[in-house]
């Protein structure tokens, strides 16, 4: 691309009454995608013949659905209780198979309705970090990759697989990580024609070292911030090997991690990388010609001021994992349908990820942890 720069359009009118037009014809498995994208005719049903790259809205967790010609895949499936958002939006789109699916590391708010996916869709390859977590929702995923009569691919750097005109190269993880499973999380470049995506789940500070040690060529148009937008991640070095135009961040609204830090975005605008964040702006969809990259929505406005850092204690809590259970996006849902953890002998419960989880970690429903006299972790903040 001439300068690596991108051409990031609002909707144009030309773009609506062409969309007015295509609407009409499929309206109808079109109607559960967000309105945001409905209006900027991003993600209609049907094969596409460019790159799409969905960025899904699913709170303070990850999903992000990739597809070009009749070939799609999956890295991450949200929390175990976006199951069927994740399933709707594919089904609107169409698709019945992916190519892959990558679940980037252990924790509930990157696989928690991965098994779901896998049970639904016909799947391909699932590749997953050479990492074992001992968790209810790890084994849910590994008990539908056996009924589906699957095997998992490991990750292994320097692997490059083909997703018809496009392609990916895995470039994490680079070492073992033992309990940090934040460092596990399996990196990729995507490239389609000279444009080009990367995105490296939770991996913190030590895992991005190692990823700049070991040599890949990281330049990308557009990086998926890494543990969304935590300042545990997404360190300066890192940045300029990927040198973006833009980043999207993943998080939840009002989420009580302080994601994305203030700090990460001062530095997204000290470097001039525009800012596109789910929490502010839903679902987020970059389409790419192969040449230029175009958004669904126009750069967040507001920048380094609009950090979801209400509190003065939030950065303390940046390095548990984050989800949806820990944030209140799961409201509505009854404490029979959350998931919270516990150890085998402690007073509290926690949220996925939480320090206090070292040892050991026990998924229960909220309703069952209430019933055992267990009060909520201060220091991880999980649902009341």
């Amino acid at each position: 691309m001439n300068q690596r720069r991108l051409r990031f359009h609002s909707i144009l009118l030309s773009l609506l009454l062409f969309c007015s037009l295509a609407f009409s014809a499929c309206s109808d498995t079109s109607a559960e995608l967000p309105d945001q994208v409905l209006q900027a005719g991003f993600g209609l049903s049907g094969e596409s013949s460019n790159l799409e790259v969905h960025f899904i809205d699913v709170g303070q967790a990850d999903c992000v659905l990739i597809r070009t010609d009749e070939h799609a895949m999956l890295v991450d499936a949200g929390n175990n209780a976006d199951a069927q958002l994740i399933i709707d939006y594919l089904d609107d789109l169409g698709i019945e198979a992916l190519d892959y699916v990558i679940g980037t590391h252990p924790h509930e708010d990157h696989i928690g309705s991965l098994d779901s996916v896998i049970d639904t869709f016909e799947i391909g390859e699932v590749i997953l970090p050479e990492k074992i977590h001992t968790s209810a929702t790890f084994e849910d995923v590994l008990d539908s990759i056996e009924a589906k009569g699957l095997s998992i691919t490991p990750a292994v750097p320097g692997e490059e697989y083909e997703l018809g005109e496009a392609s990916f190269l895995i470039f994490a993880p680079n070492a073992d990580y033992g309990d940090n499973l934040n460092n596990w999380s399996v990196g990729i470049r995507l490239t389609y024609g000279s444009t080009s995506f990367v995105m490296s789940g939770d991996a913190e500070t030590s895992a991005e070292e190692d990823i700049l040690e070991a040599g890949y060529d990281l330049s990308a148009d557009v990086f998926k911030a890494s543990h969304h937008g935590s300042e545990t991640s997404n360190t300066r070095e890192y940045l300029e090997a990927i040198n973006p135009s833009a980043a999207v961040i993943s998080c939840g609204v009002d989420n009580s991690y302080g994601h994305p830090d203030a700090s990460v975005l001062e530095l997204f605008e000290e470097l001039g990388i525009d800012v596109y964040r789910t929490d502010e702006q839903g679902t987020i969809i970059a389409i790419s010609d192969g040449s230029n990259i175009t958004f669904s929505t126009a750069p967040d406005a507001e920048g380094a001021n609009a950090s979801n850092n209400t509190d003065a204690n939030a950065s303390d809590n940046a390095e548990a994992d984050d989800s949806s259970e820990a944030t209140g996006t799961a409201n509505g849902d009854s404490a029979d349908d959350i998931i919270v953890h516990i150890t085998q002998t402690g007073e509290r419960y926690h949220a996925a990820g939480c320090s206090s989880l070292s040892d050991s970690d026990t998924e229960v429903t909220l309703e069952e942890a209430r019933a055992l006299g267990l009060t909520p972790c201060g220091r991880c903040n999980p649902p009341e």
